[in-house]
Parts: structure tokens; C-alpha cells; sequence
């Protein structure tokens, strides 16, 4: 009996474990690339070494990147045709010496010869090879399945903690007699830390390459040899707990700010070095904030082309017109700490404006237009630009004549003149565009100085259109969960009906912003500021709707089709409103289509109902007075008994898998902390105060109670700050990020802007410098928590109007109303302001070292044209 229960638990035991195997397998084999479900071994080529092609032994090393005290470095050996490499690690006693000798700081020896398509053949697999690469492609599949469970940060430390990653590359490893040390040692041989001889397995792939650990190194610049008989290839490789960030401007300022890459701590005293070519052009050592500045002048181009002409002679500078390297080197920054040496190079081009932004290509601000954006064969265009040069005291007009020109699509010039700007820096012209020219995009190119101005206009073939398309809505706004009708029309020019024409519709939604909340300056904030890539809805245009339904029928003997159409019942947690369009495209028996649409907003109430705070940053305890609105939908005041929840925002990190692949997701979670009641007057208008006694991010709720129906929206928001700057469970979407939230929208002249930064990490070393044509001031702030207040005086050279937005895709996080996207008017002013591009002028910049990475954020300023006043805005 118990033979038989043994006998029945192996049975199952087998089922399962075959089951879950045949589970594993199948899904395996659905996920690799390439095989298909009913093919077990897919047709492919073998790469293999052509045994017909003579032997020509050859190999490089190459590394990408710096190594810290706490990693083991290595380096890439690419070969072909060899068994074995000797190899020799030195480590420099002067690495500014060594690297002041090289002509270009990256490479180091001859270049890499690729020639490897002429050893090796392709043919077709055999069928052990197939058997081979699928097994292959199995394992791979069902390790990187399990690998994905844990975190690479978790696998790392593991291997580094617990086994030696290089062990299985050490031991194909044997020690070097001294006979086999090269005849002519690069590096002195009392430099010498280690040599080996390394067996060299052979390569199928003429792409393949091989990992050489070097194994744990104290601080330095190791200098790798690597000999097999008469050929030699070398590679550095650079162990350093030492970093910088430089930021450079046009006028030839430069600041460096050195830290530890491990701690991002700043690192005071370290010696800097700054060389181009063979020439220094100044050293230094930071202060107690890591923090070195100078000045650098470039030299004019004509000095930098005859000290070229002087090192090659005059028939070298002849032979390379334009230069490369040797005409225009670029500047080298080395810095060192006792054994921690890091070094970085700047292009000359960092430096390439004159003083005060003079004369300068990138200090040139420009708007190009033309009186129409679109142009037919045989039409005249009228265009005109407004120039302005930046400079460290503001916007300068530019004084002199520009070189105008029309290109056309093909870039050959239709039109060329000189023209002399006006006393308000502006030019005009006209041009034909000729009968045969081609279609396509032009552009209008004023040349000035070092820099050129642009703008496009485009040439198109004119199509009479025969008949018109309309679409119409009963009314403007629609109750939620009532019925209504489109109405899609069609008639021709000359009067009559479009008739047994087909119509194919699309239904659209996109959230609704009651436009009369917006304050006076509100408007003003979207001028020339980009759309945010993560946004649901675009600001115009309809690319982020989402598409509710879309259908087809044929239009009547009157030209006509009703579309029916049921506005959707708001959702349990819905807090907007939303707008319904719809799109129809028409086609008529001649298969000429036309298009046309309607929109209508689906309401839940009669009554909208807003609530905003005088500033968006408070600290703890502090009092909040909060601003309550109510409107109907025509933006008319209504008053209304407003229920304000005030809500705790907090996101939850979430680890997610989907088919191996890892990431970090985030929930939201909402904590009700306390409600109030107010009562807005006649006006729609009512305020309360509201304290604040924790930190953290903190939704405003409006409720209006309208026939027992409770109608939700969202407000505004605040970010309450901890006075102290300590820890803080700051949670949000993107926390591994820097993120800066400004107190208040408009500052005066005189005032200080409190900025919020929200931190990845407690105890992070923190670089404020907040700049215009160059780094402005500069300071280094350690935080104790993962929140700090940054404090910005507002200076006269800020004003008259300054923007905020961060340089990343993902934009500044600005406190919305109610966390959500910024609100939008229609306007054609605003269209229009938002072509015309941003004027860039200062920026508050937060950098965070953290490793080996840096994470920035930045609060940029922004000028608008025609704004004379002394105010100055940062979101």
C-alpha cells in the first residue's frame, strides 16, 4: 500500500514537473526571436573563419568608460587570428604628463583596421548547428527570464559581494617570464603592477569581442600593453573616485565643480589643469565648495590657424583644408587629488562668442514670418524678421545689414539682397515664386554677422475644392447621459446637395478647461513655453484625444446624416468634464473627399466650481488662504455652497515584469486629511484659510451638491515643506529625479523666490547656479532630508518677464490646479505666441551627483517680446 501511494505521488510529481516544463518551454519558444510556432530549427546562415583566405593576425583594445575604487575595470580585446596576447598593466606616476602628450585624448596608438568581412564566409547551418543555436537561444531565453526577477543593482552587489565576476577569464591566465617582456617597454618597467599570457579561445563572429578584467586597482591610470609577436596594441584605463561638471559660456567663462563620484561630496583642493593643444592656458585648485572659476580667452581664429601653419609647415596646413584636430584642438580639463586623477575635454566651439555676446552666432534671437503660411506657383510672398542679440545686460538691437535669401526646396536661392536693418532691428522683403518652381518647403535666410535667421513658408498646388463639408451640434453644452445628434452636411458651391455620398465618422474626447478661471496673467505662462511630452492632450491639435466610436453611413437626397450619439455617464472618481468631437470625412461620387467638424462639451451640473492658493510652496504650520470660484458654463458668476476636500498625495512604487522586461511603476494613493464649507457671493467669489500641519503634496477637491447629485473637481494643489529641510517622505511619479516647485507664479524686483527641489535621495550634495549668458552665481548646498528650499533672489537684470521649464522631455513639475495640465485657451493669439518659439535668458539649474550619473533639473527663465515691465514670473 505504501509502495503504491510512492508510486501514485512520483506519478504526479512527474506530471506536474512535466507540465510546468512543457509551460516553460512553449512560452520560451513563443518569446525568442525568430522562431515561429511550427518551426523547430528556422533556416540561417553560419558565420564561420574562411579557411581559403591567408592568415593576417591582427587585434585592438578599447575602453568606454572610468572606473571607481569599488568596481573592477576592464577593457574590450577585439582580434582576429591569434591564440594568445601577452599582457602588461602600468600605471602611470604623471598622468597629465602622459595625456599632454597625446594629440587626442581618446585614442591612444594607430587606428583600427576593419577589414573583417574578407575573412569570413557565410553558409548555411548544418543541422547539429541548428540544434546547437536553438539550444542556445532556450538557455538564453530562460535565463534572462529568471535574471529578470531580480533587480541588476541586487545581481551586482551579489557577484561583487560574494564571487569573483573575472574568475572564469582569469583562469585561462598564466604568469610571463621575463624573456617574454617587449624589447622597447612603453612606460618605464618599474611602473609595471601585473602582466599574464591570456588564451585566446577563436572567433565565429567577425563582430564578436572579449572582456579583459584587470582585476581590482587602487586609484590611478593604468596603461595596458597587449603583445603577440610583432604586434602591439595599447588602451588606458583610468580608476578614479573623482569627477567633474564644467559649464561653459560664449564670453569664455568656465567653472568646474569636482566631486567624489561615489558620495557626490565636493572635493576641495584639487588641482586643475587646462591645456589645448600643446599650450596651457591656466590651472587652479578648487575651493571649499569644489568649485573653481575662471575666465578663458579664446584666440581669434586667424592666431589659432597660424600657430597650426607654424607646427606642420606651410605644405601640411595646405594639404588638410579645414583642419580637423590639428587646427582647432580642443580644450583639455585635468584634475588631481593624490591618486584620483579625472580629466574631460571641451570643444572649442563652447567657447565661440566674443565678450559680452558679441558678435556671435548662438547670442543671435530671431523671428522670421511671412504674411501666409502656404503659397501657390506664381504668387508673391511678403516676409519680415525682428532681430535681437543677448548680452549679460539683456536683448541689444543689432546695428548693420543682413544678407536676405529665399531657398526653395531643392536649397537652390530664388532670391538674394543686402538689406540694411532698420533702427528697430528689423528687415522686409518680397519675392516671387516662379511658375515652374517646385513644391515643397521654403526657407527665408538672413545671414548677420557669425549667426542667421530663419523662417519657412511652403508652396503648394492649388485643388478648387467642388463642395463644402459642415457639422453641426443642438447645442454647446449637453447634459451627461442624454442623447444627442450630429449633424454632417454636404453641399456643393453652386447650391445643391451632395447626395449618396459616404461618410465615414470619428467620435474624439478630450478633457474640458473652463477657460474664465484663468487669471489675467494666466495666458501669459504657455507664451513660447513646449508642450510637455507626458501630457495627455495636446495644446492644439487633437494628436492626444482618445477616440470614442467611429462608423459610417451615406449622406441623403438633402445632403444630410444624423449621427446619434449618447453622451457617456461620468465615471465613479471622474472630476472633469469633457469634450466630444466629431470628425467626418466625406467622399463624393467622383472620389474627391472633403472633411469637417463639431465639438460639444457633456456636463454634469450646472455650476463649475474652482479652488486656487496664493502660492503653491508653504511650510509646515503655516496658514494657506485658499480662493473658491463658481461660474456657470458661460463663465457668468453663480453662487453656490462649495464642500473643499483636502486631499494627501502619495505615489506607490510598484516592480513590474512584462515578459522579462523590469520597470518601475507608480499608484497613487489618496488620504483624506480635512473638508470645509464655504458659501461664494454674488460674484461667484469666497475665501478660507486653510493650516497646513504636515509636508507633503496636498489636492484641493471642490464638491457642489446640485439634485442630491455630488459633483467633484479638481483645484489646486500645495507642497508643504518641512522648516527644518529634514527627511521627508516626499513620494511622487519620477522620484528618481530632481524636481523644483516654485512658491508663487510672478515675483517683483526685491523679492525671493522660494523654489522647493524634491530629491531622489536624503543627504544629497546639491549645485545651484542660476545663469544667463554665463554661470551668474554659483553656491553648493547640502541637504539633511529629501526635500530643501532653494532661495532665489529676483534681481533687476531678471527682469521684465521670465518663464520656468526644465531642459529634460519630462517637464518642470509646475503646480497645476488639481494636478492637471496646464489650462488652455483656443486663441488664435495664443496659437500664434506659441510658434514664435522661446526666448531663453536665465537659468536656475539644481545638479545632483549620485554615482556615476547626474541628475538635473533646471528652472529656465524666459523673456517674451514686448514686455516692458519690472515683473518677473518663475513656474
Amino acid at each position: 500500500m505504501n509502495k503504491r501511494k510512492l508510486l501514485t505521488s512520483a506519478v504526479i510529481y512527474l506530471v506536474v514537473i512535466f507540465a510546468v516544463f512543457t509551460f516553460s518551454f512553449w512560452r520560451l519558444r513563443a518569446l525568442a526571436e525568430g522562431y515561429s510556432a511550427g518551426e523547430w530549427f528556422p533556416e540561417q546562415e553560419y558565420t564561420e573563419r574562411d579557411p581559403t583566405k591567408p592568415a593576417k593576425p591582427f587585434f585592438s583594445l578599447m575602453t568606454n568608460r572610468s572606473y571607481g575604487t569599488n568596481e573592477r575595470p576592464r577593457l574590450w580585446l577585439n582580434y582576429r587570428d591569434i591564440d594568445a596576447v601577452d599582457f602588461r598593466v602600468y600605471r602611470l606616476n604623471d598622468p597629465s604628463k602622459f595625456f599632454r602628450q597625446l594629440d587626442n585624448p581618446h585614442q591612444f596608438g594607430e587606428d583600427e583596421e576593419n577589414e573583417f568581412e574578407s575573412y569570413f564566409r557565410k553558409r548555411r547551418a548544418t543541422f547539429l548547428e541548428k540544434l546547437r543555436a536553438f539550444k542556445l537561444a532556450f538557455y538564453r531565453q530562460g535565463r534572462d527570464y529568471f535574471r529578470a526577477q531580480l533587480k541588476n543593482d541586487s545581481r551586482r552587489g551579489f557577484n561583487q559581494r560574494f564571487r569573483n565576476p573575472d574568475e572564469e577569464f582569469e583562469g585561462q591566465r598564466s604568469p610571463l617570464n621575463v624573456a617574454d617582456y617587449a624589447r622597447v617597454p612603453l612606460v618605464n618597467p618599474d611602473q609595471l603592477v601585473t602582466s599574464w599570457r591570456e588564451k585566446l579561445p577563436p572567433l565565429t563572429e567577425e563582430y564578436d569581442r572579449r572582456p579583459v578584467p584587470i582585476g581590482k586597482r587602487e586609484p590611478g591610470v593604468y596603461v595596458v600593453e597587449a603583445v603577440n609577436n610583432d604586434l602591439r596594441a595599447y588602451g588606458i584605463v583610468m580608476v578614479t573616485d573623482l569627477t567633474m561638471i564644467e559649464k561653459t559660456s560664449r564670453d569664455g567663462q568656465l567653472m568646474v565643480y569636482a566631486v567624489n563620484r561615489q558620495t557626490g561630496a565636493p572635493r576641495a583642493g584639487v588641482k586643475l589643469d587646462i591645456y589645448k593643444g600643446k599650450d596651457t592656458v591656466t590651472n587652479g585648485t578648487t575651493d571649499n565648495q569644489g568649485i573653481y572659476r575662471t575666465t578663458i580667452k579664446p584666440k581669434k581664429e586667424t592666431d589659432v590657424t597660424t600657430a597650426a601653419n607654424d607646427e606642420t609647415g606651410d605644405g601640411e596646413a595646405g594639404g588638410d583644408e579645414g583642419g580637423g584636430e590639428e587646427t582647432t584642438p580642443s580644450y583639455v580639463i585635468m584634475a588631481n587629488e593624490g591618486g584620483n586623477f579625472a580629466i574631460s575635454d571641451l570643444e572649442s566651439y563652447y567657447f565661440g562668442g566674443g565678450e559680452d555676446g558679441e558678435g556671435g552666432g548662438g547670442n543671435l534671437q530671431s523671428y522670421v514670418y511671412t504674411d501666409r503660411p502656404v503659397y501657390r506657383t506664381n504668387q508673391k510672398v511678403y516676409f519680415k524678421g525682428i532681430l535681437r542679440k543677448r548680452s549679460e545686460k539683456g536683448y541689444q538691437l543689432p546695428k548693420g545689414s543682413v544678407t536676405l535669401s529665399v531657398q526653395d526646396s531643392n536649397s537652390a536661392k530664388i532670391f538674394e539682397k543686402q538689406v540694411a536693418l532698420s533702427t528697430r532691428g528689423t528687415f522686409s522683403g518680397e519675392v516671387d515664386i516662379p511658375e515652374d518652381a517646385p513644391l515643397g518647403n521654403y526657407s527665408v535666410v538672413a545671414g548677420f554677422e557669425n549667426g542667421e535667421a530663419r523662417g519657412y513658408f511652403e508652396v503648394m498646388e492649388y485643388k478648387k475644392p467642388e463642395y463644402k463639408v459642415t457639422v453641426s451640434t443642438p447645442q454647446k453644452f449637453i447634459p451627461t447621459g442624454s442623447a444627442m445628434k450630429y449633424t454632417v452636411s454636404a453641399r456643393y458651391f453652386f447650391g445643391s446637395p451632395v447626395t449618396k455620398a459616404d461618410v465615414k465618422y470619428y467620435v474624439y474626447r478630450s478633457r474640458y478647461f473652463p477657460y474664465f478661471f484663468e487669471r489675467p496673467e494666466d495666458p501669459l505662462d504657455d507664451f513660447g513655453v513646449e508642450d510637455s511630452a507626458d501630457e495627455s492632450e495636446s495644446y492644439y491639435g487633437y494628436g492626444g484625444d482618445s477616440m470614442v466610436t467611429e462608423g459610417d453611413g451615406k449622406l441623403d437626397a438633402n445632403g444630410q446624416l444624423q449621427v446619434e450619439f449618447k453622451v457617456p455617464e461620468p465615471g465613479e472618481r471622474q472630476a472633469w468634464d469633457y469634450t466630444y468631437r466629431l470628425e467626418a470625412q466625406v467622399t463624393d461620387a467622383a472620389r474627391r473627399q472633403m472633411t469637417g467638424n463639431a465639438e460639444f462639451t457633456g456636463v454634469r451640473g450646472s455650476t463649475v466650481a474652482d479652488a486656487s492658493t496664493e502660492r503653491y510652496v508653504y511650510y509646515q504650520n503655516d496658514t494657506a488662504k485658499i480662493l473658491v470660484h463658481t461660474r456657470d458654463y458661460e463663465g457668468h458668476p453663480k453662487p453656490a455652497s462649495v464642500t473643499l476636500r483636502f486631499v494627501e498625495h502619495t505615489w506607490e512604487k510598484i516592480e513590474r515584469n512584462d515578459y522579462g522586461y523590469t520597470y518601475t511603476d507608480y499608484k497613487l494613493r489618496e488620504k483624506e486629511l480635512s473638508t470645509a464649507t464655504v458659501q461664494t457671493d454674488a460674484r461667484g467669489d469666497a475665501a478660507v484659510d486653510y493650516r497646513v500641519d504636515r509636508p507633503g503634496n496636498i489636492q484641493i477637491k471642490t464638491i457642489i451638491n446640485e439634485g442630491g447629485k455630488q459633483i467633484t473637481s479638481l483645484g489646486g494643489s500645495l507642497w508643504v515643506a518641512d522648516r527644518d529641510s529634514q527627511w521627508s517622505d516626499y513620494s511622487y511619479q519620477g522620484e528618481d529625479q530632481i524636481k523644483l516647485v516654485p512658491d508663487k507664479k510672478s515675483y517683483k524686483v526685491g523679492e525671493t523666490a522660494h523654489v522647493l527641489a524634491l530629491l531622489p535621495k536624503d543627504k544629497a550634495h546639491l549645485l545651484v547656479t542660476t545663469e544667463l549668458m554665463s554661470v551668474m552665481s554659483v553656491r553648493q548646498i547640502d541637504t539633511a532630508g529629501r526635500a530643501v528650499v532653494i532661495d532665489v533672489p529676483i534681481e533687476a537684470r531678471f527682469a521684465p518677464l521670465l518663464h520656468g521649464r526644465r531642459a529634460q522631455r519630462r517637464r518642470l513639475a509646475r503646480p497645476r490646479r488639481g494636478g492637471q495640465p496646464r489650462r488652455r485657451r483656443r486663441s488664435d493669439l495664443l496659437h500664434r505666441a506659441r510658434q514664435r518659439g522661446r526666448h531663453p535668458t536665465r537659468v536656475l539649474r539644481a545638479t545632483l551627483q549620485r554615482g556615476q550619473h547626474r541628475v538635473l533639473d533646471q528652472l529656465q527663465l524666459h523673456r517674451l517680446r514686448g514686455q516692458g515691465s519690472d515683473q518677473a514670473r518663475a513656474e
